[in-house]
């Protein structure tokens, strides 16, 4: 009858013992793990620098996609005036014509090409170069297109010239300046294939590339017959933008293929002799002075 009796003890004993072992291990355990998980401050440092490189390379990544194509900035071949000195000092050693390229293809683009439906130039290299000292041109820049999608713009060494305003450092920066300005307008815009009158284009031109307010601009010459074309002039393009936002750039839309004065109507989205002949009207009634938008005689 004791027999019996004394098995539950044993197995109990057993028992006891087992939930003696385990609950051992487990505080093992417990010790362990914090020390095979706490890094050391070397290694928090290492994985701050390796997070801080990747951020940086990562931005660096997205600055130089933004740009959007390659910008190669060189002197003429075989310049060694005074010119090509002076300009390889000012722009190409410090970089100075690439970021002024780079800004202002970056307005040129966000004024003519605001969302994906308004077809773009394939631009993929852009080379700047000074001419060659004896190479002068009526022409402050000259841009060609050398294959599909690399241009060249090539500027006069007349813009560093004392005469031309780049006797000082800064009227050289200035000079040079509104030229690239002006050629990287002309790179991106449409022409009609050619056929788009020089008044137009250039007018385009000087609207995207003139830093200054339209009113500091010199008034347009007069036409006593008011036709699509007769009115275009910087001063009468910003007129235009503000009376239907866009228009500039679905002009330049208009006139990737072909040209016809009806793309100016198109994209003002009225008839655009009235809009022209009421505008000279204001011009003659306020003295040869451009109406200003938003007053009584503007249209």
């Amino acid at each position: 009858m004791e027999a019996p009796l004394l098995l539950p003890v044993s197995t109990a004993a057993s028992s006891s013992t087992s939930i003696t072992v385990d609950d051992d291990s487990h505080c093992a355990a417990q010790n362990v793990s914090p020390s095979r998980a706490s890094p050391s401050a070397r290694s928090i440092a290492a994985r701050y620098l390796a997070v801080a490189l990747v951020a940086a390379v990562s931005l660096f990544s997205q600055h130089e996609a933004s740009k959007g194509f390659r910008i190669d900035v060189i002197r003429g071949g075989g310049t060694a005036d005074a010119a090509g000195k002076r300009f390889d000092l000012l722009f190409v050693a410090n970089g100075r014509a690439e970021r002024v390229l780079h800004r202002a293809s970056r307005r040129v683009e966000e004024a003519l090409f605001p969302d994906p439906s308004f077809p773009r130039r394939r631009v993929a290299r852009v080379t700047v170069r000074l001419m060659a000292g004896g190479n002068l041109t009526a022409d402050d820049a000259a841009v060609d297109a050398v294959t599909d999608g690399e241009y060249v713009i090539s500027l006069s060494p007349r813009l560093l010239s004392p005469s031309s305003g780049g006797g000082s450092s800064a009227g050289a920066a200035d000079a040079v300046a509104a030229t690239v300005r002006r050629a990287v307008a002309r790179m991106w815009l449409w022409d009609g294939r050619g056929a788009a009158p020089a008044r137009v284009t250039e007018s385009m031109v000087e609207y995207l590339a003139t830093a200054v307010p339209a009113e500091s601009w010199p008034p347009a010459e007069e036409h006593t017959s008011a036709s699509n074309t007769h009115c275009i002039s910087p001063r009468f393009l910003k007129h235009l933008e503000r009376r239907r936002a866009g228009f500039v750039a679905r002009l330049n839309r208009a006139m990737r293929d072909r040209w016809s004065d009806a793309a100016v109507d198109a994209a003002l989205g009225a008839p655009a002799r009235p809009v022209c002949a009421a505008y000279l009207a204001a011009a003659t009634e306020t003295g040869g002075q451009r109406p200003v938008v938003g007053s009584a005689v503007a249209v």
